[in-house]
């Protein structure tokens, strides 16, 4: 898929940070998008940023937590467009609290938008995606997903869920016309956290002052220029940025080891980030 003019990419989450990135990215490159949020407005914004450069987008609301509200997503998109040709399964929200404080609640919502969005999104899209010439799936993990963070458990177990369902489809179409690409973003200057429905106010505030300053931090926009290239030359991983290939390198050279050897580090940096 080295020229991606005229294709159509669904992108959810595509209201902010890595997904309005992405569109914006994909649209540049004469991608029609339909962008998908569960916020209307935020999806209004980024269809008008890609109109108004010039560029072919749709607004479509769906919760990806639900199957039902993705299968009417799936029938939008198509009535919209008539065909799919790349699929970005990227909406997620993100967790922190320790591990006695975290009820099942937070679980369900986490691994509800997290997981089950992207299994929804991509068993929903799949027989259209194979029925293309060519096609490319991407689904959004993070460095989470590489290395379990403290903390975090529902956020980790999700994307840990993400990397174990991509790789086991990339084994299964590594024959066939279908790209896909698992994304392993580290630490990203986006609203994530901020807009975290589990997270206190005061927790927020403070990660978001510190992510925003910090100068190894990657924009959504990096991330979203990897993705493409991703996509035009079927690569299978991303890393995006040194934390994650940090995290990658780390657990590949400590294996079981890693969880006692990195868990100081880890605890230490979280503490400096929330000021606690």
């Amino acid at each position: 898929m080295k020229n991606l003019t005229g294709k159509v990419a669904v992108v959810t989450g595509g209201g902010s940070g890595i997904g309005r990135a992405t569109c914006l990215a994909l649209a540049r490159e004469g991608v029609s998008v339909a962008v998908c949020d569960v916020l209307a407005e935020a999806a209004k914004e980024t269809v008008a940023l890609i109109v108004g450069a010039g560029g072919s987008a749709s607004v479509h609301v769906a919760d990806v937590s639900s199957e039902d509200a993705v299968r009417e997503m799936y029938a939008s998109v198509l009535a919209e467009h008539g065909v799919v040709d790349i699929l970005v399964n990227n909406a997620g929200i993100i967790n922190s609290s320790p591990s006695r404080e975290t009820d099942l609640d937070a679980y369900r919502l986490v691994l509800g938008i997290n997981l089950w969005g992207p299994i929804y999104g991509t068993t929903v899209f799949l027989p259209h995606l194979l029925s293309r010439p060519e096609a490319h799936l991407v689904n959004v993990s993070s460095y989470a997903g590489l290395m379990g963070m403290p903390e975090m458990v529902p956020y980790s177990t999700s994307k840990f869920g993400i990397r174990g369902f991509t790789e086991a489809l990339q084994m299964e179409f590594h024959k066939t016309s279908l790209g896909i690409t698992a994304v392993y973003p580290g630490a990203t200057k986006t609203g994530l956290m901020s807009n975290s429905p589990t997270m206190p106010e005061s927790m927020k505030d403070a990660f978001t002052k510190n992510l925003m300053a910090s100068k190894s931090a990657t924009t959504p926009e990096q991330v979203a220029a990897a993705i493409v290239v991703a996509i035009k030359k079927r690569r299978r991983r991303v890393l995006g940025g040194t934390d994650t290939k940090g995290v990658d390198a780390a657990t590949r050279l400590l294996a079981g080891l890693y969880p006692t050897v990195m868990a100081p580090a880890l605890k230490k940096m979280l503490n400096d980030v929330f000021n606690v």
